[in-house]
């Protein structure tokens, strides 16, 4: 098989829609004949760690999984760019996949050193065509997963929060001014992510630190009042309503009559449960540009108080389930291309 190298890990944050977006990544990649050989933490500064460079002259092809990290020319964002320039320095194709791009400027000028962009919506597109610099649409990876559901009678709202503090705060506001009779509960999408064995053992450190601090917060939210007017409170009232397993997570979804989300991945999970639900915007155009391809767009409201409003009569109407239904469909077969595209670049490299 060829030997990949995954960069921008995400399955090392707190969130199950990070976890699912790994999970993909790595199946799609084996399908189409890419081992994942190695993989670098979010956030990780690969410049200055030695076994990686290695391994990165060592590789067949690089695969940033971009996520929500290229936007803003954020520092995780230029650190993967001139991964990119250091790669095409090597010879070795470096990819960019399932990535947001918006509000770049710096990060812009090492766009042309990826052999390949694969942005997750129409949008972000839209930008780099403005650069000069061409990319294709392949929608998040979330949406090629097909979970096993339980087929739990629905009932109820689920109310899922924000990257955004003053939006996550709207939302306990919106909570607090709802009757007691109202079947409405509230749902973290966050997780303690698993530690670090295998090829990534050399993590596993870094991993349990983390892993205990989350574990801690995820028991000390069970004690006590919070405050959701600090962040501190908000942190824990998060872990406090989380769920641990990521199949259990979406079998409460799916029994859910719907959801209210300010969560990208949230959105995408609701799709893939088939789960109506109505969206606020994010920190990015991400949440627009998903609804906009999915044939979706009238789900986006502008509060939470809007969104609880309106969803209970708003369940999925016969062309919504069919736009629905292709577009997770083509998302599936747009991903099988991308990979099979990335493993024939690969194997022209390793042949010269």
């Amino acid at each position: 098989m060829l030997q990949a190298i995954l960069f921008n890990d995400t399955s090392y944050d707190d969130h199950h829609g990070c976890q699912l977006v790994v999970r993909q990544i790595r199946a799609l990649a084996a399908e189409a004949g890419i081992h994942i050989a190695a993989a670098s933490p979010v956030r990780h500064d690969w410049s200055q760690d030695r076994s990686l460079l290695e391994r990165i002259a060592e590789a067949d092809v690089c695969i940033v999984n971009g996520e929500g990290t290229m936007h803003d020319d954020a520092p995780a964002a230029l650190m993967l760019g001139r991964l990119a320039r250091h790669c095409r320095k090597l010879g070795i194709p470096c990819v960019l996949i399932n990535s947001v791009w918006q509000n770049n400027q710096q990060l812009t000028e090492f766009a042309g050193d990826f052999s390949q962009i694969y942005v997750r919506d129409h949008l972000s597109r839209a930008e780099l065509d403005q650069s000069g610099v061409a990319a294709e649409v392949v929608p998040d990876l979330t949406l090629t997963f097909r979970p096993e559901i339980a087929g739990i009678p629905r009932h109820g709202l689920i109310i899922n929060g924000s990257v955004l503090k003053p939006v996550q705060q709207q939302l306990w506001q919106a909570l607090n001014q709802l009757p007691d009779d109202k079947d409405i509960r509230y749902l973290s999408i966050r997780t303690v992510p698993p530690l670090r064995l295998g090829n990534e053992r050399r993590f596993f450190l870094k991993s349990l630190k983390a892993n205990s601090k989350m574990w801690r917060h995820k028991l000390s939210s069970r004690l006590g009042r919070l405050d959701a007017s600090t962040s501190k409170g908000l942190g824990r009232l998060r872990w406090r309503y989380s769920v641990q397993s990521t199949a259990e997570f979406l079998n409460t979804i799916s029994a859910a009559e719907g959801v209210v989300t300010g969560r990208f991945h949230m959105v995408t999970l609701c799709m893939i449960t088939g789960t109506p639900f109505m969206a606020l915007g994010s920190n990015t155009h991400k949440i627009e540009g998903l609804l906009t391809q999915a044939g979706l767009s009238g789900r986006l409201c502008d509060s939470y108080a809007e969104g609880i409003s309106r969803l209970p009569s708003l369940p999925y109407s016969e062309a919504e389930r069919a736009n629905l239904e292709a577009f997770l469909a083509g998302s599936l077969a747009a991903a099988r291309r991308m990979f099979a595209a990335i493993a024939g670049l690969a194997g022209e490299v390793q042949k010269q």
